[in-house]
C-alpha cells in the first residue's frame, strides 16, 4: 500500500516537472506553502503574464473563487482563507490568452505533521532547509527524515539542512515526529543553465528573444539553442532572436551553455487578430507609419524656413529704414551748410566795402600829407 502511494506521488513529481518545464518561463504560480493544516490560509501569486488579457486560478475540480487581486501589470494574487483537507490537489494559472503556468501539487492534511519545504526548484550548488512542523506544539520537534521513503536522517531537531544541493537530491521528502507523519513532497533540482522567454503565448509577426542564462558563471554567453531536441543555432552572445515569428516556429526548446543543460520550455504562437476591415493586419499598418514620418519632417523644415524667412525679412526693413534715415540726415546736413555758405558771401561783401572804405581815406590821407609837404620845405 505504502509502495502504490510512493509510486503515485512519484509520478505526480514527474508530471509537475514536466509541466513546469512546457509552461513559459515567465508565467508561474508560487504558493506560500506546499502543505498545510486543514483550515489554513492558502494563498498564491500569479507572475509573468498580461494582466489586461484577464487571469483565473484552477483546479483539476473548478475555478477557485474571488481570484485574482492584481498587484501590478504582471502580478496578481490569490487567497483561500480556510482550505479544507478536499481541497488538495493540483493548482495553476491561466490568462485569458490561452497561457498557462506550471503545476504546483498542494497537500492539505489534518494529520498533526506537515514538511516545509521549498515551493520552487532550487538550483545547484545552493542550501536547502527541511522543517518539520509540529501542530500540537509551537517548539521544534526531534524527527526523522526520509527519501523517497527511506531513513536518511534520525534524530533531528526539527530542520534538515542539505548543503551543496546537486540532481542527486531529487526525490520525494517527508518526515516523522513520533507517531505523526507528514506527507511527502517533492524537491525538484535546476541546473546552472536558465531559458528566459518571453510571456506565452506570443503573437505572429512578434520579434522573439530567447537567452541562455549560465547563472554559476554570467560571463559566459556562447551558447547552443536546440529545438525539439535537434540544434538549430550557436549563439556567441546567448541569445536566439526570431524575428516575425509564426506557428511553424512553435515547439520545445532548450539551450546548452557550457557543461549545463537547461530545461526544456515550450513555445506557443497565437494568429495574430484582424483589424476592423478584417482585412488589413497590424504589420500592414506599421509599414504604413513610415510613410508620415517623412511628411511630419517635411512640415517641421517648413515651419523653421518660414521662420526664418520672416527674421530675414525684418532685418532687411530695419536695414532699410536705417539707411533711409542716414539719407535724410545727410540731406539736412548739406542743406545746413548751403544756407551757410549762402550767408557768408554777404558778410565777405561787406567787409570788403569797408576796406575799399579805409582805403580811400587813406588815399585822401596821404593826398594831404603830400600837398602839405612842400610847404613845409619852403619854411626852412
Amino acid at each position: 500500500m505504502e509502495v502504490t502511494a510512493l509510486t503515485r506521488l512519484l509520478l505526480t513529481a514527474l508530471v509537475m516537472q514536466h509541466c513546469s518545464r512546457t509552461s513559459g518561463t515567465g508565467f508561474r504560480i508560487i504558493p506560500n506553502s506546499l502543505q498545510l493544516f486543514e483550515y489554513k490560509e492558502l494563498t498564491f501569486i500569479c507572475e509573468g503574464f498580461n494582466v489586461s488579457a484577464g487571469l483565473k486560478v484552477r483546479t483539476i475540480k473548478n475555478i477557485v473563487p474571488n481570484c485574482p487581486n492584481y498587484i501590478d501589470t504582471s502580478r496578481a494574487n490569490c487567497t483561500i482563507d480556510y482550505i479544507f483537507v478536499g481541497d488538495s490537489g493540483e493548482y495553476w494559472c491561466e490568462s485569458g490568452d490561452g497561457g498557462r503556468s506550471n503545476i504546483v501539487n498542494i497537500i492539505v492534511t489534518d494529520g498533526p505533521v506537515i514538511l516545509e519545504s521549498p515551493v520552487l526548484p532550487v538550483m545547484e550548488g545552493d542550501n536547502v532547509t527541511l522543517r518539520c512542523i509540529n501542530k500540537e506544539t509551537s517548539s521544534t520537534p526531534t524527527a526523522d527524515f526520509y527519501k523517497n521513503g527511506i531513513l536518511i536522517k534520525k534524530g533531528f531537531t526539527g530542520n534538515m539542512v542539505i548543503h551543496n544541493v546537486s540532481k542527486s537530491h531529487e526525490g520525494l521528502y517527508k518526515c516523522r515526529f513520533g507517531a505523526g507523519e507528514s506527507p511527502a513532497s517533492p524537491l525538484t533540482v535546476t541546473g546552472d543553465v536558465k531559458l528566459e522567454s518571453p510571456a506565452l503565448p506570443v503573437t505572429e509577426g512578434e520579434t522573439v528573444t530567447l537567452r541562455c542564462r549560465n547563472q554559476r558563471n554570467p560571463f559566459y554567453l556562447q551558447a547552443d539553442f536546440y529545438k525539439d531536441g535537434n540544434h538549430i543555432d550557436i549563439s556567441s552572445t546567448g541569445e536566439l532572436i526570431i524575428h516575425s515569428v509564426s506557428k511553424s516556429d512553435e515547439g520545445l526548446y532548450k539551450c546548452i551553455s557550457g557543461a549545463g543543460e537547461s530545461a526544456v520550455k515550450q513555445l506557443l504562437v497565437k494568429e495574430q487578430t484582424p483589424n476592423h476591415h478584417g482585412s488589413g493586419t497590424k504589420t500592414e499598418k506599421d509599414r504604413r507609419a513610415p510613410q508620415r514620418i517623412p511628411f511630419l519632417n517635411y512640415m517641421y523644415l517648413l515651419f523653421w524656413i518660414a521662420i526664418a524667412v520672416v527674421l530675414i525679412l525684418q532685418l532687411l526693413v530695419i536695414g532699410l529704414l536705417y539707411w533711409k534715415k542716414q539719407l535724410v540726415l545727410l540731406e539736412v546736413e548739406m542743406s545746413e551748410q548751403k544756407n551757410k555758405d549762402m550767408y557768408n558771401p554777404s558778410k565777405k561783401g561787406k567787409k570788403q566795402k569797408d576796406t575799399a572804405g579805409a582805403c580811400d581815406n587813406l588815399s585822401f590821407c596821404l593826398e594831404t600829407n603830400h600837398s602839405t609837404k612842400p610847404h613845409t620845405e619852403k619854411g626852412y
